[in-house]
C-alpha cells in the first residue's frame, strides 16, 4: 500500500511543480518553454503510469499462471 501512495505522491509532485513552473514562465513571457515544461511533465507522468500498469499485468499474469 505504501508503494501506491508513493506513486500517487510522485505524480502529484510532478503535476504541482509543472503547474507552478509553467505559470511562472508564462508570466515572464516564455510561453514556448512553459508549453515544453507541461509536455515534459505529461510524458513523465505517462511513463510512470505505463510502468505501473505493466507491473500490474505482470503480477496478474503470475497469479493466473501458477494455477
Amino acid at each position: 500500500m505504501s508503494l501506491d501512495l508513493h506513486v500517487l505522491f510522485q505524480i502529484a509532485v510532478v503535476g504541482i511543480a509543472a503547474a507552478i513552473l509553467s505559470s511562472l514562465l508564462k508570466q515572464s513571457g516564455r510561453d514556448e518553454i512553459a508549453t515544453l515544461v507541461t509536455i515534459t511533465a505529461l510524458i513523465l507522468v505517462t511513463a510512470t503510469v505505463v510502468t505501473n500498469i505493466n507491473d500490474l499485468f505482470t503480477q496478474i499474469r503470475a497469479v493466473f499462471s501458477n494455477q
